[in-house]
């Protein structure tokens, strides 16, 4: 597998196009020759944003021509006219590229409880479906369109040859900054996928869902889960590979690796934010404890105010793990600072403090919080399975930011 420039657009036959001005953004995913396999994933939040229930329903059908998002509005919390303006969006695209709408997604973010403003919407549609473009800036404008709190667009791109020696490229861009939980049901977050990989759609379907279970699934900014959350991954075919009907190790570990780093990007990304935290839970006795553990911890408010203050409270890393339903022995417990040089800390050894006031391992772990990148390794000594979950700081710039959001 190789990491390869083309964002979402690496993908042999998609098109893209993005334009952001006066803080209303839109971008558009097109697949040439027709619609592609589909599939997706959405937030399981009660209140859901009228683009996720129309998109959610069309994609049932299994084929996607197209994908419209825009940035700004969340047409979330807007009834029966924010219904109806999401299918519009849909209607314009398809108007403008003689597509069938029913084949066309639509996603949306920004503020709840505002209608669409479909005058500016569809005069950008116009724009940009005469500006469709295979080239990195298209993807990369289509990345800078749908951000919004976003400090940097997020885009990534990998080839791989399958099993039969086939080479098959991966594309996607995201945006996500804030409002970041680990629901979805197959963060606000919005990730577009494309594969030029021939899959059958049950194929894809259990594929996508193995890679958000270690990837969008165990990213944790604040832990609120927002009512637009949406992931759409569209395979063309184009690769002429033999078709995939079972597992493909090859293409399950490109895109696993795809939304890993999609992930990432949204987690250093994230409002606020100074520190990008990974928390490896090791020797679980499942794979649930060991995913459960990980969350609580990268999500506990208390260890995030700690990594914000560079103080090694590892007793907060202790309770945050207790907390869940997962099983856990103090007494084999080990908690292990890190930093991205390598360079390590214990804090705690098989439920024995190492880390205690006026000695060297406390110095150590104060001067090792100091970097923007840290580990915890947290060793439950009980079993065999593990997991890894990504969260950040909580910082006084996250609650400005936040606290004045919609004025």
């Amino acid at each position: 597998m190789e990491v390869i420039s083309g964002g979402i657009v690496a993908t042999a036959g998609i098109k893209a196009a993005g334009i952001k001005t006066d803080k209303i953004g839109v971008a558009i995913i097109t697949n040439e020759g027709g619609p592609a396999t589909a599939v997706g994933a959405f937030t399981t939040n009660k209140v859901k944003a009228a683009p996720v229930e129309v998109t959610a329903k069309k994609i049932r059908k299994g084929k996607i021509s197209a994908i419209v998002a825009n940035s700004g509005c969340a047409n979330a919390f807007t009834g029966e006219l924010g219904l109806k303006n999401a299918h519009k969006m849909a209607e314009i695209l398809a108007r403008e590229l003689n597509l069938n709408a029913e084949e066309i997604a639509v996603a949306s973010t920004g503020i709840i409880g505002r209608q669409l403003p479909l005058d500016t919407i569809e005069e950008k549609i116009k724009i940009l479906s005469k500006q469709l473009s295979s080239t990195p800036e298209a993807s990369l404008n289509a990345a800078k369109a749908i951000m919004t709190t976003d400090k940097f667009p997020k885009e990534i791109a990998v080839k791989t040859v399958l099993e039969d020696g086939t080479e098959i490229h991966i594309g996607g861009i995201a945006k996500g900054a804030g409002m970041i939980g680990p629901r979805l049901k197959t963060a606000t977050m919005l990730c577009f996928l494309t594969t030029d990989a021939a899959i059958s759609r049950a194929a894809l379907k259990r594929s996508l869902q193995e890679a958000l279970g270690q990837s969008l699934n165990m990213a944790v900014v604040e832990g609120d889960l927002s009512t637009n959350d949406a992931v759409l991954l569209l395979a063309n075919g184009r690769a002429k590979n033999q078709m995939i009907k079972v597992r493909s190790e090859k293409f399950q570990e490109a895109l696993n690796y795809v939304t890993q780093e999609i992930a990432k990007m949204i987690i250093k990304n994230a409002e606020g934010a100074t520190k990008f935290i990974e928390v490896q839970v090791l020797n679980a006795r499942t794979k649930i404890d060991a995913k459960k553990i990980a969350l609580a911890i990268v999500g506990s408010p208390l260890v995030k105010a700690a990594f914000f203050g560079e103080d090694p409270n590892w007793g907060r890393i202790a309770a945050a793990a207790g907390s869940v339903s997962a099983a856990m022995i103090p007494e084999k417990l080990s908690i292990t600072y890190e930093n991205s040089k390598g360079q390590i800390a214990k804090a705690v050894e098989k439920g024995k403090i190492i880390v205690n006031e006026g000695t060297r391992e406390l110095l150590l772990a104060r001067e090792l919080l100091k970097d923007k990148e840290l580990k915890v390794l947290v060793d439950l000594g009980i079993g065999k399975s593990k997991a890894i979950a990504w969260g950040c700081d909580l910082s006084y710039d996250y609650i400005k930011a936040n606290a004045v959001f919609t004025t």
